[in-house]
């Protein structure tokens, strides 16, 4: 009897168990079917997320080591009936950029503006430069009409553009087609196209000068030493000068030039002696300049100014007969078998003038300058230097430094 009663306990407990089990798998296959339709989910949101990675990175430019990268989805390709603003544009490149002192790593250039277009309502100019729209930076060329493909007909587009060195904003307004006028020069907002141009922050270079004064009291003296006289026509001077901008166009600097001979001659004395002369001309001028810049182009500046400074004439002549003895010193000095003599006249000049520089390339232009010399000589006559002492020289010709002058030449900066 016990043998049977502990049979039919384990027979119960074995069908409890049982029972129990049959009623969990149930549950763990719902699970399980549930777990794997989740992970089915994900598989494909992953997939399609790579597939706009690799879209995304197809479309970037093949130079991508001056871009700016931004991790955003691209938001498709502009169709033909997208919103357009009326522009041609071009890449913005290194020398483009530095020429018009942008300091930003993005952006577009417009190149021109299609006429009565939403561009040209809006006031864009060509040379403007679109750095953003609604606040969503315009990272290249091929990036723009990506971002005009999300706008619509009839959007007020808020668009930040660089112009003339200066960030400005600009409401750009896409009209609806049936606002659209049939003739584009209707309705049109009148837009001030004359631009602000750069005038340019100075620079320096050699200067060379052609200066046409009247050398006759010059060539009068010196043909009397002796020496073939100087060209008539004028001389060619060589030097330098710079200049920096002090705001609203205005440029101050200095510059200075002149022109130096050195002649030797043989000559026979009364008494028959055989001695060389020797003479050093020179003529120089130079003092601080003033200039008012006029811009007509990028490339194009004229200018109006004045240099107000010092100059002057000094001839120095010398002779010597080779020999020469401490015991008879004197004596060349009674003969003249060897001395020298030095003469001067000094002026305050004042000199208006006029230029214009073409930019080559954005560190080098060509200057051209015609001006003409006014002097006042602060003492009659000609002087004599001797020892560091200043005499008159009596019967000297008031000899006058005016004169007209012309500079072409290199200028290095703007």
């Amino acid at each position: 009897m016990k043998k049977l009663m502990v049979i039919l306990t384990i027979l119960m407990i074995t069908t409890v168990l049982m029972a129990d089990e049959t009623n969990k798998t149930p549950q763990i296959i719902v699970q399980t079917e549930r777990i794997e339709k989740d992970l089915e989910d994900v598989d494909i949101k992953i997939e399609e997320a790579m597939k706009r990675v690799e879209k995304a990175l197809e479309n970037l430019p093949e130079d991508r080591t001056t871009m700016q990268f931004d991790f955003r989805i691209d938001r498709g390709t502009p169709s033909s009936d997208a919103p357009k603003l009326g522009i041609y544009t071009t890449e913005l490149n290194f020398e483009r950029a530095y020429r018009m002192r942008y300091d930003y790593n993005y952006g577009v250039l417009i190149r021109s503006v299609v006429s009565g277009s939403a561009a040209d309502r809006a006031g864009l100019l060509a040379d403007d430069i679109i750095m953003q729209i609604d606040g969503e930076k315009v990272l290249y060329k091929d990036h723009l009409p990506r971002l005009m493909a999300t706008k619509s007909h009839g959007d007020t587009l808020e668009l930040k553009i660089f112009r003339d060195e200066k960030v400005m904003e600009i409401d750009v307004y896409l009209p609806l087609p049936e606002d659209r006028p049939e003739d584009p020069t209707v309705d049109r907002v009148e837009v001030e196209k004359k631009r602000k141009l750069s005038a340019g922050s100075g620079g320096g270079s050699w200067i060379p000068v052609w200066y046409m004064g009247d050398l006759t009291d010059v060539n009068d003296v010196i043909s009397r030493l002796g020496f073939s006289e100087l060209n008539e026509d004028g001389l060619f001077l060589n030097g330098g000068g710079g200049k920096l901008t002090v705001g609203k166009n205005w440029f101050i600097g200095g510059m200075g030039t002149g022109y130096s001979l050195d002649r030797k001659t043989g000559i026979t004395l009364d008494d028959g002696s055989n001695v060389t002369r020797r003479m050093n001309y020179r003529l120089n001028y130079g003092g601080v300049t003033l200039d008012k810049r006029i811009p007509v182009s990028n490339k194009l500046v004229t200018a109006l100014g004045f240099m107000l400074g010092w100059g002057g004439h000094s001839l120095e002549v010398s002779q010597t007969d080779g020999i020469y003895n401490w015991d008879t010193m004197e004596d060349d000095l009674e003969n003249s078998y060897n001395n020298a003599i030095e003469m001067e006249r000094r002026y305050i000049m004042f000199q208006p003038k006029a230029a214009a520089m073409y930019r080559l390339t954005g560190w080098l232009g060509i200057r051209a300058e015609v001006g003409y010399i006014l002097s006042h000589s602060y003492h009659s006559g000609w002087n004599a230097i001797s020892c560091n002492d200043t005499f008159e020289i009596d019967n000297s010709p008031d000899t006058s430094f005016d004169g007209l002058t012309i500079t072409i030449g290199p200028w290095f900066g703007f």
